[in-house]
């Protein structure tokens, strides 16, 4: 990847691996005490928890975010060892960037409870009970909660490991011994499990040592409890949530749900099946199982267009080239690519190298999975049967792949795409995927009801003189 154009603040790193470790700080504001709470830890001091609100206002991405009534006690804060600022209190946990990478406090995530807040916008409620945020130093906060109330916080920083009792307001653990931390993580499942990440880049071509930044929260997995609860398998759910620029936040399109399947035996001589159509002129067109977004397939050129408004769209064309709503972004890095959309629908595409036309490309949708053949559209499979769809998903490696996604901000009723590289998994000699997690913002464009020809490139790619 080329970091000319912007400067990312999150290390690359695998999304397996562990934390690294780091000096870290945990105070109770107002305590007068710099040293950790010890073990055993004291007898908790019940404090009342908030009222829950009406469940027909909690956490409406149309209204203000909640406000807890005021409890007393102080906040409980911690910082880690990359400079995250951690703060609990009152039902809410606080998370801010290093005080070196915004020239804001505004830049801030939020959990009221189980209600999520963007730089002061409603984004969505959790989607279970148990909800990790990563952050770019290699910390991990694992929230708990029920009935919109967080219960109880993780923490865990390297050697450092902290449990928080929320509605009590007491600091339940507390440990600088690496093996406790790893051992304490290992156990505990992580739930659906976000990054949040802080970019900043030049703010003008002609200024390259200003800067603007923007926060984003990006989904990446999800982990959920065993039978014996302990964690299960991981299961990748790549999905940008929200990205605040500035004092403006725009938070990712909701989805409608999608009509149930029913698994069918697949065919040897395929025919296209559910959303994959064959046009008049020989091209294929899929259509998503959402409705939001239509893939046309036409030989070498594979183009993806948002269904809501005319002109959003990103292209797949040439040897092989990428645009944004007609803009040249940048060529390909590898031999695969795929763009997951923002309903979860994958693309997965083929050339024989980074300079190759597209010769093959798979899409997996629920329980749907299609593999088209570029030359005379082909349809080489096309089914609708739920494990054959994730056995030849898992088969099939990535390669650098990109989020799709369209975002909303409150002054719009469209909203634009946003086009963010998030991983590139390949497999290895033994057949294992491996994937390494490199968040890059390529491109965004203007909302369809604003400003609709506005394309922001923001990768440079060496190869090309006009990205």
């Amino acid at each position: 990847m080329n970091y000319r154009k912007w400067i990312h603040t999150a290390a690359r790193g695998r999304i397996l691996a562990g934390v690294a470790g780091f000096a870290a700080t945990l105070s109770l504001v107002g305590c007068g005490n710099d040293k950790p709470a010890p073990i055993p830890t004291p007898t908790p001091t019940p404090v009342t928890p908030a009222p829950t609100p009406p469940a027909v206002a909690f956490c409406d991405p149309a209204n203000p975010a909640p406000t807890p009534a005021p409890a007393p006690g102080s906040a409980i804060t911690y910082q880690t060892g990359d400079g995250h600022r951690i703060r609990i209190h009152n039902g809410v946990l606080t998370i801010q960037a290093p005080v070196t990478q915004t020239t804001t406090e505004d830049f801030r995530y939020a959990s009221h409870g189980t209600c999520e807040v963007l730089g002061g916008r409603v984004l969505r409620t959790w989607a279970g009970d148990r909800r990790s945020i990563t952050l770019p130093g290699g910390a991990k906060l694992t929230m708990r909660g029920q009935s919109q109330q967080l219960l109880r916080v993780s923490i865990y920083d390297g050697a450092t490991s902290r449990e928080v009792d929320v509605l009590t307001h007491t600091v339940m653990h507390d440990s600088s011994d690496a093996a406790i931390a790893r051992s304490r993580d290992a156990a505990e499942y992580d739930g659906e499990t976000a990054q949040l990440d802080t970019l900043q880049f030049p703010a003008t071509r002609l200024d390259p040592l200003s800067r603007t930044y923007m926060m984003q929260l990006i989904n990446f997995y999800t982990e959920a409890a065993a039978a014996d609860g302990t964690p299960a398998p991981r299961i990748s759910t790549p999905q940008l949530l929200g990205r605040q620029d500035k004092d403006v936040v725009r938070a990712a399109i909701a989805v409608p749900a999608a009509p149930a399947q029913t698994d069918a035996v697949c065919s040897t001589t395929p025919d296209p099946q559910d959303g994959l159509t064959r046009n008049a002129d020989g091209t294929l067109t899929y259509l998503t199982r959402s409705g939001q977004w239509r893939v046309k397939l036409d030989g070498h050129t594979i183009t993806v267009s948002y269904t809501g408004s005319d002109g959003m769209a990103a292209e797949m064309w040439g040897d092989p080239h990428e645009n944004l709503n007609g803009k040249h972004i940048k060529d390909w890095e590898t031999s695969r690519r795929s763009v997951v959309l923002g309903d979860g629908t994958k693309i997965t595409m083929h050339a024989d190298g980074p300079q190759e036309v597209i010769h093959t490309t798979s899409i997996y949708d629920g329980a749907q999975s299609h593999e088209i053949g570029s030359v005379g559209n082909v349809v080489r499979h096309s089914c609708i049967n739920t494990a054959t769809a994730r056995e030849r998903d898992a088969q099939e490696a990535d390669g650098e792949t990109a989020l799709l996604t369209m975002l909303r901000s409150p002054q719009s009723q469209i909203g634009g795409l946003s086009f963010l590289n998030v991983y590139t998994e390949t497999k290895t000699a033994t057949g294992q995927m491996e994937r390494d997690i490199s968040i890059t913002l390529l491109g965004d464009t203007g909302e369809g009801d604003i400003n609709p020809k506005q394309v922001n490139d923001y990768y440079d790619d060496p190869r090309i003189g006009h990205t």
